[in-house]
């Protein structure tokens, strides 16, 4: 098949939708399709993934830029077209960022009443609502919903019929994340940390670290280090980071906290972790939490985290109700001390990962490429023939 994967940016190394499109293209490839990527800037792949190159010019706004995926895409000779949510010309939208309108109500529960008028208005988020919804009255397409929480806020906040919508929840490569790979990784990068033995490290990897609750998770921190324990706190990737790293001296324990620079491969830091954070005010279904379960690491995270459907609470690791509640993810943190309980959660984890692969998930794009393509096929009958 030709198929088309439509995003802004393909380079893995700016976050979880890259990073997905990235290994997603590879495999396509290698299953013999021909993969034509329309987006704004490229990093071509060393790996020689064998795509086909259709630049769209950087417009400023994302209402210009949807408009020059649609007169590059009108163009193409394409079996099926995959948006992943930055356009409106296409046959699947798959928005990786979930709801639009339900991000900003769940951003709203972090930012103060006085801000909120605000950030409404902000001409970003207006033109951004505005490329869904002309995604959702593309009545022929259909809409891939990364989790089921996803699925009910198409249908209860933008009024899409469920018959549109397919669930497709994200996989991991479990041969690229696991424990025996972790293995040989765990002691060098705890010493290039300076991370002792018995202290118990744990993990965020975040670009967004308002959204994703670095803040909570260095408050819960600072509970548990004032009683005692011996923790250390890494977190990687974080744009602007200089706020958070004045919290970290303001609450006492900067020796313990450390931010590092985005990293294009983050399996080092897997390895050297006992326990993942992720506690999100909103991910649709996150990646790096599934990379983290493949890894075989205790995962403690928020119900606003579409990839928490998959979890069982107390199985995997913890799942937290309120992401502002920073004494809830203090205990879930103690009670992660365990060494024994971490065992026992990891590997759970893992058996969990070995069922949410990537290879389901492209098996399943497969299938909805093949339901399209028969669609498309299919002759349209005029209004009053029907």
């Amino acid at each position: 098949m030709k198929i088309g994967l439509v995003l802004e940016h393909f380079d893995p190394r700016r976050g979880g939708l890259e990073h997905w499109t990235w290994q997603f293209a590879g495999r396509l490839t290698g299953l013999g399709h021909e993969v034509h990527i329309v987006a704004c800037d490229f990093v071509k792949p060393d790996s020689g993934i064998p795509v086909v190159w259709h630049p769209v010019e950087q417009a400023p706004s994302p209402l210009q830029r949807a408009g020059g995926f649609e007169r590059v895409l009108r163009a193409l000779p394409l079996d099926v077209i995959h948006d992943m949510g930055c356009g409106w010309h296409a046959d699947i939208f798959h928005p990786h960022g979930g709801s639009t309108r339900a991000g900003h109500e769940h951003n709203l529960m972090r930012i103060p009443r006085w801000r909120q008028i605000r950030f409404w208005r902000e001409k970003r988020y207006r033109e951004t609502a505005e490329i869904e919804r002309r995604q959702h009255a593309r009545k022929e397409a259909l809409i891939v919903a990364v989790s089921k929480m996803v699925r009910e806020h198409f249908r209860a906040l933008h009024g899409v019929p469920l018959d549109r919508v397919r669930l497709i929840q994200n996989g991991v490569d479990t041969e690229r994340f696991s424990r025996d790979h972790c293995a040989g990784l765990r002691d060098p990068q705890r010493a290039a940390l300076g991370c002792r033995k018995n202290e118990t490290l744990f993990l965020l990897v975040a670009h967004n670290l308002l959204l994703k609750n670095a803040g909570a998770a260095m408050r819960a921190f600072s509970l548990l280090a004032a009683r005692g324990a011996q923790a250390r706190l890494v977190i990687v990737g974080g744009k602007r980071p200089k706020p958070f790293v004045r919290l970290a001296q303001k609450l006492g324990h900067a020796d313990r906290i450390t931010f590092l620079e985005a990293a294009e491969d983050v399996r080092p830091y897997y390895a050297a972790a006992d326990v993942y954070l992720h506690p999100t005010w909103y991910d649709p279904c996150s990646l790096v939490v599934l990379e983290a379960l493949a890894c075989g690491l205790p995962v403690i995270t928020t119900r606003f985290n579409g990839a928490s459907e998959l979890m069982v609470d107390g199985e995997q690791g913890f799942l937290i109700s309120n992401p502002a509640d920073n004494t809830a993810l203090a205990e879930r943190m103690a009670a992660s001390l365990d060494p024994d309980l971490r065992s026992k959660m990891g590997a759970s984890a893992r058996r969990l990962a070995e069922q949410n692969t990537m290879d389901r998930q492209t098996a399943e794009f497969l299938a909805l490429y093949q339901e399209v393509a028969a669609r498309k096929k299919r002759p349209v009958m005029p209004e009053d023939a029907r």
